[in-house]
């Protein structure tokens, strides 16, 4: 999971890392495959097993939500679930995010922040 995340953060361009929250990233069960929650990205193992776009896309996805501040715990909605897609496409996960898009399909008001 290390190298997964390592990767995500490079690719972040460096004009926002200046500006990310203090954060941890966990190796745990999550409901969604990954989530943030006060702070802390929640990653499960089972990304692992997923095409490395996938998991990457999921990762990317995640740290928007915890550069937009979106996780705050409890559900999502749509809103902030397209806004986590679209920086994260900003940023040039792209391609990532449209596999990951196709693995779990579009986002719902159910999935966690």
């Amino acid at each position: 999971m290390d190298n997964l995340v390592r990767h995500v953060l490079m690719v972040i361009p460096d004009s926002y890392t200046e500006e990310f929250p203090l954060f941890s990233v966990f190796e745990a069960y999550s409901p969604w495959d990954a989530h943030v929650e006060e702070g802390k990205i929640f990653c499960d193992p089972k990304l692992l097993n997923m095409p490395r776009d996938v998991a990457i896309g999921a990762l990317a996805h995640e740290f928007a939500h915890l550069f937009l501040r979106h996780g705050m715990g409890g559900k999502g909605d749509l809103r902030k679930e397209h806004e986590a897609d679209a920086l994260a496409c900003q940023w040039r996960f792209t391609e990532e995010v449209k596999a990951m898009r196709q693995y779990f399909g579009p986002p719902t008001d159910q999935q966690g922040g």
